[in-house]
Order: C-alpha cells, then structure tokens, then sequence
C-alpha cells in the first residue's frame, strides 16, 4: 500500500512538472539556443558525467533553434537513461540557455529477503531476475516485483502480501532493496462446496466459474486449482447473477476459505442465501403501431408465470428492437419498467416501444483503408443502396469484415445522408477499418509415429494481390497487398517426405462469386513403403462458387506427373517391378459440392459435412479412370462438455479404356489404416498387397468411425473411438470390415499450436501382427 501511496505522489508531481514544463518551453519555440550545459543533479555523488557523449545524443543542439517536439523527444530519451532530470530555461537576450539537471540511476548494492519461509531466497531471487551490483531501474524493477507476486500466488500463497522499500545511498549512488513478505496461509483448492444450492446449479456454476479445483493430472498444464482473490470476486459476480437470473432477485452469496486437514490445500464454501423466488407477471406493451400485440409477445424469451430473470428482460427487448432494426426501424428502442408485487412474489413488466421511421441504405463511403482495395471490403457488404435499411445485416457485415482477418478494428454504422438528392428517411453506410499486418511466417517441428520428426516452413498473405507484381520494383513489397487474394508458399521435410507447394486463390473472381485459384505442388515420400520413393509434380486450377452459406459448389482441372523409383529392384517382387512403371501424366477434369452446417471449422461440435467429388481422368494423359468420393461427418453435442462425431466415407476408381489395375499409377489408389483412417492398424497396410507384404492399394474404400471426445479444460480432452474399414481391389466392392476400438488424449501444449494426440487402438480382427501398431502419436510445436 506504502508503495502504492509512494508512486502516485510520484505521478502527481510528474504530471505537474510535466504541465508546467509544457506551458514554458512553448513560449521559446524558434528561439535561438545559445548554451546547453548538463550538470549531475546529485551534488554529493562524485559520479562523473560525460557531457559531450549526452549532447551528441540529443536533437537539441546549440546554435540552433528551440522546437518543443525535440525536446520533448529529448528529455524521454534521458528518461531512460537517467534515474530523472530536470530541465532549466533561461532567456538571454532573445536566446534561451539550457541546463539539463540529470540524476545517474543507481547501483543496486544488496537485496535482502525477509519474511519468506516456506520458499526459499534463492528460488525469489531467481524469479525477480535482478540481481545486486546491477543498475536500478525504477519501472523495470516495479514490472519484476508484479510478477514476483504471482508467482506467490500460482505456488497457492493466496493471502500472501509483498511489499519492498528502497534506501538510497546518495554519496555511493547505490541503493539497498529490503523486500518484505508475509506469506500467510498457503494451499491448492482440494474442493469446491456448495450450500444451498440443487446439484443442478452446482453443476452449471462449476462449469462456468473461472476458479476450479486442483487435479493432480491436468493442473501443472492449465495452472488451475490456484485461489487468485480477482478470480473469486469476479466467480462471486457471477453467482450471484445466476442466482438473480434463476427467480431469486433477493439473493446474496457468502464465500469463505477453510484449511483442509491434508496439507497445503484448501476448502472453498460457498454459501448462497437465496430468499423468496420470483416469477413474471402480465407484460403489458405502449407504443407498437406497426406490429400488434401477439406478433411483439412472440419475441419475448420468457412468458407469464415463468421464474423471474434480469437477463430474459434485457434478451427480450434486444429481440425487438432487432426486429424492428431488420425492416428498417433502424433507431427504434425500448424502455422497459418492472413492477413488484410482493404479495404474490412476481414482477409485471411494462415496456414502451419507440419505433421512429422506417430507413432506406443511401452511399456506402470506405474509411481507413491504405492497402486494401475498396472492392475488396465492398464485396463483404450486405447492404445495398436503396435497399431497406437493415439493421441485421449491418452487424453482419461488420462481423464478416472482422471475420476475414485484414483489419485490427472494424466498424460500421449509418449516418444522416449527405446527399441532396437522397431524402430524410435515407442513411449512408460508414465502413471504418484499421488495417493490420495480414502476412505471416511459420517455422514448425514436430512428430508423428508416421513420419517421425519432420520441419515445416509457410508464407502466408492472406490479402495478396497480383497486380503488385508489375509494379514491385517502383512501389516496393507494399505493392503486393491489398487484393483480398490468399497466397501461400509452403515447405514441408521429414524422414521420409519432402513436399514444397505454391498456392494462390482470389474470392469474387471478376466481381462474380466465383473464387479462381491454383495449387502447384512438388512432392517426394516413402509413405507406402520403405524399398520405393514417390517422386510427383502436380498442378490443379480449381473455382468454387458459393450457393449460399452452407453450400458451396465447384470445378477443377489436375495434371499430374510421377514417377515410382525403387532402391533394390533386383529384389522387390515382380509384379512390383511391373507397376512401378505405371507412372506419367495424369490429365483429369472433376466437379464437387459441399456442404458445411458445423459451428467452427477446425474444432466442430455440432453441425454436418458433407462432400462430393467426382473426376474423370483422359483429357490427354497417361491413364483413363473415373473416381467418386463421398465423405461424411456428423457433430452432436453431449451436454456443454461433449461431443459425438461420426464419420462414413465412400470411394471409388474405375478404371477405363485401356487402363486397369494392374497399370494404375500407385499414387492413384486408395489405402486404409493408420493414425487418418483406422487407428490401432498400420498405416496403409490393409487391403491389396504385393507378394513381400508392401502395401499395393485398392479401388474401393469403405470407412465408418465414432467417436466420443470430452473436453476436461480448454486444453485437454480425452476421447474413446471405433474404427472400421474395408479396402478391396475391385471397384464397387463391399466386403468384410477390419475393425479396432481404442482410447486417448489430445492436450493443448501451447495455446495456439496444434494439440499433441496420443493413443492406443485394438485391433478387433487383424490378420497378422505385421498390421498392428496399436500406439499412435501426433505432436507439432511453433518456435
């Protein structure tokens, strides 16, 4: 508290001397400065100061002309150097003459710890990472000691109270640092107890509160089970909102902290005084002309006799302002009055609509965009001129333009048409944006028990644009942004692939909702086998049209190249040989439709994918074939904290003409098993294989899976599956399924890096251990 007290007293004369610092200097801008002298402003040290070295740094010299902003510039320039300085003007003859008064930091010539007794001084000391015979910096020394107090309390020292004094030493220049602590009580939350409370609640309060129990298992992870005062007030809050929304408008909630009898934890009892419960009363409606009665009663989220509740109140009148909002009453609004009645426990709710007049979208005006192209936002839109305003679709468009990661900050909002032409009841449409770095570069490592170790390099500008190209060398890497197009360079080694690919894709292709792009790609892998290498080159021209917001449908053309390179081929099999032959170009046309409900695009939990592909192969080339691809996902969420997934995937290769599977190229067919497709199997070892047990794929795959995943924190989730497959060297073959159950776990080692995956499956039915590799682990790190 002392040092609280301590640095506000400080702020306070800074910001005086720095206001009336500020009124002086102004009245000598453009004067001429005849001298600058610096002096030690501590007389009694014997500390030397290098004048000249100090001038030489400053903007400010002598003989020139006095400007506020340089020695603004200045003096923050000595601020870092110098524990404080003092500026003096003098005029002299219609010249200033400047003294500089500086204050040399001092050394710090001890620390001493009193206090501490259950963790020692060498492990504090490390923590504060400063050290003695060092030089004392007043900020960074306050930014060291903050976080010398977390530390205390993420070792469960919740009432701990730290607190330092500093003895200066003005003839040595050195100061003494005495940290004070008082540890008080210590320990983990054992246990969360509730009184008063149905488990229900209980239920629902756990999940929502940030405080949570320690767990031998998963807290050295997440850091939870640690008692932080902030975190209980802000748990206590939202209690007590709960409860409030729950009918008890009375309520109140105690919280207290028992010692556990194992050592160093702690019992958290919470304690709620609930009182007499509430429920809503008649609801009665002034001001609707446009919409009656009944229409407006349909937008409430509670009825009459339901349990009283704030957030119900305030849910429903943004329901109808947004209703009115989508036909155009863009300002409307709701005043809302509850009324208690205490003899029969309920509020009655009055609420007066103001519905104002009816609006029409008037020019649409772009603010703030340097780099990207106005088209480029435009296209993101939803609002037209001379469309009804709606007020839904503004907030749409501004989550959209938030959602496509160009801009820091977004806003949109209408404004009184400036246009004469335009009449009262218009409203022009303001996008302003702050553009934000949209290019990123990723180096990764990782594992995986298919490829071992392997590097990952990637180029990314997600709002490329092409035109820069021609003009690079006169407008500079700046050129290249601003055209909403993704670019993106990608290298990929590992102990048994390399792959290097370029692609590029640009939504609203020629203003239509057509995105036009290509992928070419580089790629060399032993995947399959260890006795051959895969070396392909492929390029892929793709356009994909979006029919609504969960569908999408789309055309492409592929032309590949491979070629199938074995390092002993006296030894492998002869039909091997024969079929590492089967390489060249592959020329082949195809079309898809997706369709995508899920509620995130990387981690679903509700929702539907469904794909599509179909691709004829003999538009020139090689090899003649027809393929069909039709994948399935299905997301159902299991209270807040789980999720079912199910998978069914169909695909198929017929060959044609003179084209068969004796003389399919092996990149081209299909395989099964592994950590992709059934776990507890070896990767791509099921199905067709060559006389020496290499994998030689099929034509018709199969694959049903389920899981079951539960997420115990934000970073970890356990989760159980079934996996089963077929693999057959014949087209539109359905045959015997190869199947395995297992268990495992996914943790979020670092927050936004890829999870690290580790599990064991069963084979059910395996013919020979050569296919069994029932462990399997996926980790990837960003550095």
């Amino acid at each position: 508290m002392k040092q609280f007290q301590y640095a506000l007293f400080i702020l306070a004369i800074f910001l005086l001397q720095g206001f009336r610092l500020s009124a002086n200097t102004y009245q000598y801008e453009g004067q001429t400065i005849e001298k600058i002298q610096i002096l030690n402003g501590n007389q009694k040290s014997a500390q030397p100061i290098d004048e000249n070295a100090i001038k030489a740094r400053l903007k400010t010299k002598e003989n020139s002309l006095f400007t506020h902003s340089s020695f603004d510039q200045d003096l923050k320039l000595l601020a870092t150097e110098f524990d404080h300085v003092e500026p003096i003007m003098e005029p002299s003859e219609r010249k200033i003459r400047l003294t500089l008064k500086v204050w040399p930091k001092p050394r710090i010539r001890i620390i001493r710890w009193a206090g501490n007794e259950r963790i020692k001084t060498e492990g504090l000391q490390k923590e504060l990472k400063i050290k003695p015979l060092t030089v004392f910096d007043r900020l960074a020394f306050n930014k060291a000691f903050q976080a010398l107090k977390a530390y205390y309390v993420k070792q469960g020292f919740f009432e701990a109270q730290l607190d330092y004094s500093v003895n200066w030493n003005e003839i040595a220049n050195e100061v003494e640092i005495d940290i004070n602590i008082q540890e008080g009580r210590a320990g983990k939350i054992k246990k969360i107890c509730f009184r008063n409370f149905t488990t229900e609640e209980k239920a629902e309060l756990l999940d929502q509160m940030v405080t949570k129990e320690y767990s031998f298992l998963t807290s050295w992870l997440t850091e939870e089970g640690t008692y932080r005062e902030e975190a209980m007030q802000h748990d206590q809050y939202q209690i007590l909102n709960y409860l409030h929304n729950k009918g008890y408008a009375d309520a109140s909630v105690d919280i207290k902290i028992e010692e556990a009898s194992q050592k160093d934890r702690i019992f958290i009892l919470i304690t709620a005084h609930k009182g007499r419960c509430y429920h809503f009363g008649k609801v009665t409606f002034e001001g609707n002309t446009l919409f009656d009665e009944k229409q407006i009663e349909n937008l409430l989220t509670f009825k009459e006799g339901m349990q009283y509740s704030p957030e119900g109140i305030v849910s429903s009148v943004k329901n109808i302002a947004n209703y009115y909002g989508r036909r155009g009453y863009i300002e409307a609004y709701v005043d809302y009055e509850p009324r208690l009645d205490p003899e029969n426990g309920s509020y009655s709710l009055h609420l007066k609509i103001h519905e104002g007049k009816q609006y029409f979208v008037g020019l649409i005006k772009v603010l703030g965009n340097c780099s990207t192209e106005t088209s480029v936002i435009l296209h993101e839109t939803l609002l037209v001129p001379g469309q009804v305003f709606n007020a839904h679709k503004l907030h749409l468009t501004e989550e959209r333009l938030k959602n496509i990661g160009y801009f820091k900050n977004v806003n949109v909002y209408a404004v009184k048409s400036q246009s004469c032409e335009l009449g009262e009841n218009y409203r022009d449409l303001h996008i302003e944006v702050e553009e934000t770095s949209t290019g990123r570069f990723g180096l990764a490592v990782g594992y995986s028990t298919i490829e071992s170790l392997f590097g990952n390099i990637s180029i990314t500008e997600n709002n490329f644009s092409y035109k820069g190209l021609g003009t690079l060398l006169r407008t500079g890497y700046g050129g290249l942004r601003g055209g909403g197009e993704l670019l993106n360079l990608n290298a990929t080694i590992g102990s048994k692939s390399r792959s290097y690919s370029l692609s590029w894709a640009k939504p609203f292709f020629m203003d239509t909702p057509w995105t036009v792009g290509f992928d070419i790609e580089r790629s060399n892998n032993r995947y399959l086998s260890s006795d051959y290498t895969i070396d392909a080159s492929q390029f892929v021209l793709h356009a994909v049209y979006n029919v609504n917001d969960f569908l999408r449908a789309g055309v492409h053309y592929r032309l590949r190249d491979s070629r199938v390179h074995l390092d002993h081929p006296h030894e492998a099999s002869p039909i091997l040989r024969r079929e590492a032959k089967n390489g060249g170009i592959i020329s082949a046309l195809g079309s898809s439709l997706i369709y995508d409900s899920s509620d995130s695009p990387t981690y679903p939990r509700k929702g539907f994918k469904s794909r599509v592909d179909v691709e004829v192969a003999g538009l020139g080339g090689r090899h003649h074939f027809g393929s069909l691809a039709y994948i399935n996902s299905y997301y159902i969420p299991v209270e807040k904290s789980g999720v079912l997934k199910f998978r069914a995937d169909f695909r198929f290769i017929q060959p044609f003409g003179h084209t068969s599977e004796e003389t399919l190229p092996l990149d081209e067919k299909l395989y099964l098993g592994g950590n992709s497709t059934i776990r507890g199997y070896r990767s791509y070892r099921l199905g067709p294989q060559f006389e020496d047990g290499e994998p030689r794929g099929g034509l018709s795959l199969q694959l049903y899976s389920a899981e079951y995943a539960h997420a115990f924190n934000g970073r970890m989730e356990g989760f159980v599956f079934c996996d089963a497959g077929y693999l057959s060297g014949n087209t539109w073959d359905f045959g015997g399924l190869n199947t395995s159950v297992g268990l495992g776990t996914r943790l979020k080692v670092l927050a936004n890096g890829p999870p690290l995956t580790i599990g064991m499956g069963f084979p059910l039915n395996a013919q020979n251990r050569s296919e069994v590799k029932r462990f399997f682990l996926t980790i990837g790190g960003q550095f």
